[in-house]
């Protein structure tokens, strides 16, 4: 039965997608040892209408998705596969919670209302970052609503019918852009849910704080992937930068999280306090952490320093020292020296000292009109592998434009346990033009032209979540820090950075970014190179604390 409720959703998706008159696909492949899978996808997007089918090789089993929206009026109708944003006003740590389903449903929002209602099964997401596909798992209603009660307080409701019950009410209230306190409270899993949280952000503080009550078996996102973590019972985050050039950070973090594909939650509590200045081209600071997981008790010391030489050239020296319970001691002092021959080329020494092993590493950035190569190295804590916790790792993103729109892509992720992985993949663009000569109201076409590029913070690191505005157009860049938006012609179009529209937490401000740029054709279109810098510094992450 199952199996002929997933044929009849994919033969349903196709259908929908033949009705189209025009069409722009876009269709990628490859592999990825972080997930150990092979495969690719079709995406396709018409007049009020997109969507994708799905196909590849996940651990040796074969898997299919297939999804499909299509717009009318202020509603939604969705079939097939679906990544429902599963967040709580209480997520002051992390908004990037998601609930995946398979069925039909229909989405619609206003300025008052917004409600999700969704029918089919329950489903286990396989997203490989060249393709996503799911395997069915139990039947499923679900009804998520909000509703705006006046200018500072808001209502939401998540309510999911399965074989774990999940009934979930509260509210926000929002004095002002600053200050936003929420509560929720029900049952989630099958097991009692309680939240509050606090979230304040002022030009020298930003606070965070929640309580959350739940079992170890809430899990909010069904993804065979290490990296989903809820947190629990008291969590709390504090920046304060009493001085232009001085940064003070201190956090407790208790985290659950799954650190092998398909595995139990695991649970571990982090703290941390750091101190960081600057003082004209130098900055310095230290941090201290301690972290418990599996039994195991873990102390560790961060000490950086460095000097900035104009734009060209910048030099830091880390030391790190961690000892577990019963471990010996173990130390990595690192130095590298950053070469910035231009906007679009630097170069990345690295030298590193661990345990009385001395290693030599490169890296650095290239940006071209065809190419983007960045390669850094990250000293990262993983609180999940208490014997030896600080890690310095490759972080790894390439892009190569191959043919027109082809482009061969490469990237490398760290899991919890500390284990380097890549993704490979290849991704281009097939236009259908049926249609599109046509007179008639509904016919589309795709803008010939592009302006293209790259946000990055003032450490050479890819930004997520940044807000341009390039013409009358809005883009956000990507976990690379690209960007891209098509225009029907060459411009110019001014080109502004938007801090308050970032949809990352943080006070930011450009450092450079041209106030006007062309687009080009595919083959042309040139990277442009938006630097940002963060003010203050970057609090601690969630499950992994990347040092300077």
């Amino acid at each position: 039965m199952r199996l002929q409720i997933e044929c009849a959703l994919l033969v349903l998706t196709m259908l929908l997608a033949g009705r189209a008159n025009s069409q722009v696909f876009r269709v990628q492949g490859g592999t990825s040892t972080m997930l150990n899978a092979q495969g690719g996808s079709v995406e396709f997007k018409a007049p009020k209408y997109d969507g994708s089918v799905n196909l590849g090789y996940f651990e040796g089993h074969l898997r299919f998705g297939a999804e499909n929206r299509y717009q009318f009026q202020s509603f939604t109708l969705l079939t097939g596969d679906e990544t429902v944003p599963f967040i709580l006003p209480t997520d002051v740590f992390d908004a990037s919670h998601y609930f995946s389903v398979r069925g039909i449903g229909v989405t619609h929002k206003d300025s008052i209302v917004k409600y999700y209602a969704f029918g089919g099964t329950t489903s286990t997401w396989l997203g490989t970052g060249l393709f996503n596909a799911a395997t069915s798992d139990d039947p499923v209603g679900m009804l998520f609503y909000e509703r705006k009660i006046n200018d500072h307080f808001k209502f939401f409701s998540r309510n999911i019918v399965s074989r774990q019950q999940t009934f979930l009410q509260g509210l926000e209230y929002q004095p002002n852009r600053s200050v936003k306190a929420s509560l929720t409270a029900g049952m989630g899993s099958n097991q009692r849910y309680f939240a509050a949280s606090l979230d304040a952000e002022t030009q020298k503080l930003i606070f965070r704080t929640s309580y959350v009550l739940t079992g170890n078996s809430f899990q909010r996102i069904s993804l065979a992937s290490p990296l989903s973590s809820e947190v629990n019972k008291g969590n709390v985050q504090m920046l304060y930068k009493p001085l232009e050039f001085v940064a003070l950070t201190a956090g407790h973090q208790n985290l659950l999280e799954p650190i092998t594909l398909g595995g139990a939650m695991q649970q571990a509590s982090v703290n941390q306090l750091s101190a960081d200045f600057h003082a004209e081209k130098f900055y310095f600071g230290s941090g201290l952490f301690s972290s418990s997981s599996s039994g195991l008790s873990t102390q560790g010391t961060n000490l950086y320093v460095g000097r900035r030489f104009g734009r060209l050239l910048e030099v830091n020296e880390n030391w790190f020292q961690s000892k577990s319970q019963g471990q010996p001691s173990s130390r990595i002092l690192s130095g590298t020296i950053r070469e910035n021959f231009s906007s679009r080329m630097s170069l990345l020494q690295l030298i590193s000292r661990t345990n009385g092993q001395t290693t030599f590493a490169f890296g650095g950035d290239l940006t071209s009109n065809r190419l983007m190569l960045q390669a850094d190295y990250q000293n990262i804590y993983l609180p999940f592998r208490p014997d030896h916790p600080f890690q310095q790792a490759l972080a790894l993103n390439a892009s190569v434009r191959v043919v027109g729109p082809m482009q061969i892509t490469a990237a490398s992720n760290v899991d919890p346990t500390g284990h380097l992985r890549y993704t490979f993949g290849m991704s281009t663009y097939v236009y259908r033009m049926s249609g599109m000569t046509s007179a008639h109201s509904e016919s589309f076409s795709i803008a010939k032209f592009l302006v293209q590029g790259l946000v990055k913070d003032d450490h050479g690191n890819p930004v997520e979540g940044a807000a341009l505005h390039i013409g009358k157009e809005v883009v956000y860049s990507d976990s690379t820090g690209a960007f891209l938006v098509r225009m029907g012609k060459h411009g110019p179009f001014p080109l502004s950075v938007v801090p308050d529209e970032f949809i990352i937490n943080g006070v930011f401000e450009t450092v450079s970014a041209p106030t006007s740029v062309r687009a080009e054709t595919e083959d042309a279109a040139a990277n442009q190179e938006i630097v940002i810098r963060r003010v203050p510094p970057q609090p601690m992450k969630t499950m992994a604390t990347k040092q300077k």
